[in-house]
């Protein structure tokens, strides 16, 4: 049954990181831009869809390997949630326009560069080195991120580490640990005989991801061993309790990606007034029902009077 644990955990992480927070934009309307290179050389792919907005606006992927560029769900969904914006999405560590988007479980295509550097912390860096630069260059009066699934992390992550990120928007990024949203996934989609199994396998995988061993040749679901490391070793509670700036944390209760539970104890936790906590009985981590229809626009318009408030009212869990 080990084979069966291996393919398992390849087949989890389709689902665990589902929505992917990017957009797609008019080539001809972004302004050619400055080059941004990371510490090894590569470029840094990004988009500036650039409307005379006094504010920017972040947006921010999920995990799965697609381009930025391919992708309409935000585009049509997100990209006016906040008003006099020009917006801002950045392509992960390998990918470009060029990736052609695909809905597979797994791709054969996923450029190999992706798999062996692409880390939620990479991807901090890559946005804060890109909004650092814009904020001065262009300034901008607010910025506010919205990420979804591991975007919500990343959100997450940039607005503990800069001080000039006005408003955050986290949509279904789960609880403390990843780990548990794993566990979590395993238990929504294995059968009872095989469960106990599965988590013993994910378990192991675990622990040998934690201590390094041979594992440079690891990719699991489109993603290294170095993703692993670091997605297995971000604690959320930490790192929202760093923060300072006005958070909202949306996380439907239907979520077979990520762990309700274990978000709602994560709240329950964070005393702190920066924070606010939306849930929504009956979605999915997609923001669909029961019937597959997609419920997003009551969602948005939470987004919007949300921000929409007073910078100076505080949010309450």
């Amino acid at each position: 049954m080990k084979t069966y644990r291996f393919n398992l955990r390849q087949k989890i992480m389709t689902s665990v990181l589902l929505f992917s927070c990017c957009i797609s934009f008019a080539y001809s309307n972004t302004n050619v831009h400055k080059q941004f290179l990371r510490h090894d050389g590569s470029e840094i792919t990004y988009y500036l869809k650039q409307r005379g907005g006094k504010n920017l606006l972040v947006l921010i992927q999920g995990s799965d390997c697609n381009s930025i560029a391919n992708n309409k769900f935000v585009n049509d969904t997100f990209s006016d949630i906040y008003p006099d914006s020009d917006v801002l999405t950045v392509e992960k560590y390998g990918i470009n326009s060029s990736l052609p988007w695909s809905d597979a479980v797994e791709r054969s295509d996923c450029p190999k560069a992706y798999m062996s550097s692409d880390t939620p912390e990479q991807r901090v860096r890559d946005y804060i080195q890109i909004i650092d630069y814009l904020k001065h260059q262009n300034k901008y009066k607010k910025i506010v991120i919205l990420g979804g699934s591991e975007g919500a992390i990343v959100a997450n992550l940039i607005t503990s580490q800069v001080n000039y990120i006005d408003r955050t928007v986290s949509l279904n990024g789960g609880g403390r640990y990843f780990a548990d949203d794993v566990i979590h996934s395993i238990r929504s989609e294995v059968s009872p005989e095989y469960l106990n199994e599965a988590i013993k396998g994910f378990r192991d995988f675990q622990q040998e991801i934690a201590t390094g061993k041979n594992m440079s040749h690891i990719e699991m679901s489109n993603h290294g061993a170095n993703w692993w490391r670091v997605s297995l070793g971000i604690d959320q509670y930490k790192v929202l309790n760093q923060t300072k700036s006005p958070i909202l944390i949306i996380q439907t209760l239907n979520d077979n990606s990520v762990s309700s539970g274990s978000a709602i104890k994560m709240k329950e936790q964070l005393k702190k007034d920066n924070i606010t906590f939306y849930q929504y009985p009956g979605l999915n981590h997609g923001f669909r029902n029961s019937e597959g229809v997609l419920q997003i626009t009551p969602i948005v318009e939470d987004i919007k009077n949300w921000l929409s408030r007073d910078y100076g009212e505080k949010s309450v869990i």
